[in-house]
């Protein structure tokens, strides 16, 4: 193989060996120049020893000399690092040509493990480099390959000029100067694809593609598809519900189905391909010839169907249509339509007894078409004109009604025919009576295309009817004039009563405005809790992760002792503002439950691997019964009475067994937790669901709760509309439970599985990168320690300047995890963030979004976004689960 000419690396070996020709040219100049200074030297170190003590000027040679000698040794030195640089730059040469050959190597290994044909022409198309299967594929012909010399034209003149390619349309190229992307069938069947690209420096690449395997493909697949469209032909033909015959210009029958052979009922043996149409249909009840007529033959013009009914013996009616081919033959369809003709005749009944109906009616019925013409009337609109049926259908309205009557119905009948529905009374004297007043209604009739073809009428005589309503009315003029002077009597009582209500409404409004004012302000305090929420969980946040980094480290036990009990302390803190918080938001009513149809047994199962690790080391055993049952609530809502349920009987039971079940009752699951300790009074067992009230049963438990969490239980059944049920015997335990309905259908909310039973030592993180995206310093500061404590490497966003800087950045970081506080400044939320950090990342990074809003919403739609939400304040345990499970599912 050859390489190219101009290769980048020999240039610059041609650039480091003319630098080094300079250095030789110095050194020799140097050379030749301390040459001269030695001769010099050895003449005067001569004369000096000739002359020593002949002349007095001895000592000044000797002077001259050792000066001379001292510039010969400068000149000798400089010599040597000249000879040094020349030997640098010797290995330096050495060096390049390496890298060049192993260049060259690398090039051929490259274009020879091309599976294509390929070579590559300079920028004087002359052919500098080819691989081996360049050469195998022109083998079998005579054209010879000189490197630097054959050029692309010779190449394409010689492959067309002896056949050796031709265009896939058949035509032939002359002149041509290259291949370009084309494809090419050779002589022996083959066919090849040629693609032409340029290089940088002006040179081109051949690459010559064998298609032949994909052009067989091709051929097999469109014979393949011609098969199978001849097959779902014949099985259209077969299971058309008409019988088809399909004859050639010679009255030979080529094509049919089963259908035709049981309408004609011939034997199937005598039905074959090539057989005489005529003849074969001779013999058969179904043969039509000379009866078939042109469809629309009024119009004089040579028709391509011909069509004729028959009703055979046995009551069958056929269509038979005749649709002749433009080249000769035609295709005989035979239709059963004895279902159709039955249904005809069905109508023509119908419409008679529609006729009787509506002869019985005692009002006038009658159709008008489009044409303003009678199409149907019946008997009573008959006998009121005077005339008969057969009188009136077909003539139009104002000859039937006069011209008179016609131009004061005139402006109805275009309203029905405009589409409307009208509605009207006229007084008629068509009939020779006077003052006789009649009802009319048109109704549109609408066609196929939706258009209005004609309007129903409906008339009656309601003269009568009018006359009874004046007399009432004049009835009751009189009855109101009696009641009116009854009316005044009562009217001075009731102003009596009027006074007296004012001034109990006046009242009743002073009573309502002071209850408003109370519910404002209690309103106003609670939206204040809990629009405050974020405000007051943000510094517990950070000083809940401070803790927890402090406690990972190995710290002296006086220390760690604090640092527990700081940690305790901040639990407790943590505890009653999110029991504040939780009761805010409850009166607030700004908690809405998110129903959903899952397995109880999952939730059980979480709350017992809980509760199992705060119960470790005491003498209390927490157990439960499985149960199958499928319930339909609010998850999260139910895990929180659940929770408070448990967390009173684990600070009030100091000994003994706590029991989680269930029971099936008729209208629902009663989920009960059951334990052995003090007992409640039946007095109090009303008092403790009201804030902020503690059982008084004594316990050695520090921890007795701010009698908050029955109270968040009371406002949540509400919520939820579950009841609460609690039964309770002092001295030997209580029961606490609640209420759950059924679901009949499937779960379609699964509830996670707790991952309590989790090793606590953080495998997956480790060596993590993080992205950290909040505007607090504080809980930047302590996540970076925290995260970084577990090995992660952590990089801050704090300031919107910072993210716009990131976002704006050519190259975007793409951590592992991006953790992610909802509010940030000026109203950026970090959800946007993230989406627009993943909008252009290569691969969605998982994310983490970190707040202190509990509402469905935000938790929606941070689950539509695909990503995981922890509500603040974050526990370091339930951080580093949700980081494992992301980083781990991904």
């Amino acid at each position: 193989m050859v390489a190219q000419r101009n290769d980048p690396i020999i240039d610059g070996s041609v650039v480091l060996a003319t630098d080094i020709v300079a250095l030789i040219a110095e050194r020799d100049a140097l050379a030749k120049e301390n040459e001269k200074l030695e001769k010099i030297n050895q003449v005067l170190m001569r004369r000096v020893e000739l002359g020593w003590g002949n002349h007095s000027d001895a000592y000044q040679s000797f002077e001259n000399a050792a000066l001379l000698a001292d510039r010969v040794k400068e000149r000798t030195h400089m010599l040597n690092q000249t000879l040094g640089h020349l030997q640098a730059a010797n290995l330096e040469i050495s060096r390049a040509q390496e890298e060049s050959e192993q260049a060259h190597q690398r090039l051929a290994d490259a274009v020879e493990s091309i599976f294509d044909a390929l070579a590559l022409f300079d920028d004087r198309r002359q052919m500098v480099l080819a691989n081996s299967r360049f050469y195998e594929h022109w083998s079998h012909t005579d054209i010879k390959f000189e490197l630097g010399k054959t050029s692309l034209r010779d190449i394409v003149n010689y492959s067309f000029s002896r056949s050796v390619f031709e265009l896939e349309s058949g035509e032939t190229i002359w002149a041509e100067e290259t291949f370009g992307n084309r494809v090419f069938q050779l002589y022996d069947g083959r066919w090849v694809q040629t693609s032409e690209r340029e290089t940088a420096d002006g040179g081109l690449v051949l690459i010559i593609t064998d298609i032949t395997a994909l052009k067989n493909s091709e051929a097999a697949e469109r014979e393949k598809a011609l098969e199978d469209q001849a097959r779902v032909l014949e099985s259209t033909i077969n299971n058309m519900s008409q019988g088809v015959a399909l004859v050639d210009t010679n009255c030979e029958l080529l094509v049919w189905n089963q259908r035709f052979l049981e309408i004609a009922n011939l034997p199937v043996e005598m039905v074959k391909s090539g057989v005489n149409f005529n003849q074969l249909m001779s013999g058969s009840e179904v043969f039509v010839g000379a009866e078939l007529l042109p469809i629309n033959a009024r119009n004089g013009r040579q028709q391509s169907v011909l069509e004729y009914e028959k009703t055979l013996e046995n009551g069958v009616v056929l269509v038979v249509r005749r649709h002749l081919i433009p080249g000769g033959g035609f295709v005989n369809t035979y239709t059963d339509i004895t279902e159709r003709s039955l249904q005809q005749r069905a109508l023509k009944e119908s419409e008679k007894r529609i006729r009787l109906i509506t002869d019985a009616v005692p009002a006038m019925i009658s159709y008008i078409s489009g044409e303003l013409k009678f199409e149907f009337v019946n008997l009573q609109f008959a006998q009121w004109h005077d005339s008969t049926r057969e009188q009136i259908e077909g003539r139009s309205m104002q000859s039937v009604m006069g011209n008179n009557v016609f131009e004061r119905h005139q402006e109805y009948v275009w309203q029905a025919l405009d589409g409307q529905t009208v509605e009207f009374e006229i007084e008629d004297s068509s009939s020779g009576s006077k003052d006789l007043i009649l009802q009319k209604t048109y109704v549109p009739h609408y066609g196929q295309d939706n258009q209005v073809i004609g309007f129903f009428a409906l008339e009656q005589n309601v003269t009568r009817q009018r006359r009874t309503e004046r007399a009432l009315k004049s009835a009751y003029q009189n009855l109101e004039d009696r009641v009116y002077q009854r009316t005044k009597q009562i009217s001075e009582i009731n102003e009596q009563l009027r006074d007296e209500i004012r001034e109990r409404r006046q009242i009743e409004s002073r009573l309502l405005s002071a209850k408003r004012e109370a519910e404002e302000a209690n309103l106003s305090k609670i939206k204040f809790l809990a629009a405050t929420s974020h405000d007051l969980l943000q510094p517990m946040n950070a000083a809940s992760l401070f803790a927890s980094a402090l406690l990972e480290k190995k710290l002296p036990d006086e220390t760690l002792g604090l640092v527990q009990s700081l940690s305790y302390s901040l639990d407790n803190i943590e505890a009653l503002i999110s029991a504040l918080v939780d009761i805010s938001k409850l009166d607030a009513g700004v908690v809405e439950p998110e129903v959903g149809s899952f397995e109880v047994q999952a939730l059980l199962d979480n709350l017992v691997k809980e509760f199992k690790q705060q119960t470790e080391g005491a003498s209390l055993e927490i157990c439960y019964v499985r149960s199958s049952a499928h319930v339909l609530t609010d998850s999260q809502l139910l895990a929180r009475i659940l929770r408070n349920f448990l967390s009173n009987a684990v600070r009030y039971t100091e000994t003994g067994r706590i029991l989680l079940g269930c029971r099936r009752r008729f209208n629902g699951v009663e989920v009960q937790v059951i334990d052995t300790g003090p007992g409640i009074d039946e007095k109090e067992q009303n008092e403790i669901f009201k804030e902020f009230h503690r059982g008084d049963s004594a316990s050695t438990n520090d921890d007795k709760g701010l009698g908050l969490g029955l109270a968040i239980v009371d406002k949540i059944s509400h919520i939820l509309n579950h009841p609460v049920y609690v039964k309770s015997v002092l001295g030997r335990g209580s029961c606490f439970s609640v209420l759950v309905p059924y679901s009949n259908d499937q779960p379609d909310n699964q509830i996670n599985k707790s991952n309590a039973d989790i090793p606590a030592i953080f495998e997956v993180a480790s060596s993590t990168h993080v992205l950290v995206i909040d505007n607090d310093d504080s809980i930047c500061h302590a996540m970076d320690i925290l995260l970084s404590g577990w090995g992660c490497t952590v990089k801050l966003v704090q300031s919107n300047a910072q993210i716009e800087t990131m976002l704006g950045a050519e190259v975007l970081p793409e951590p592992d995890l991006i953790i992610a506080d909802y509010h940030l400044d000026d109203g950026l939320t970090g959800l946007e963030v993230i989406n627009q950090i993943n909008d252009k990342a290569a691969v969605k990074i998982p994310a983490l979004m970190i707040t202190a809003n509990y509402t469905n919403e935000l938790r929606q739609q941070v689950r539509d976004s695909g990503y995981h939400l922890i509500n603040k304040p974050v526990k370091p345990l339930k951080l580093k689960l949700a980081m494992n499970h992301l980083l781990t599912s991904n």
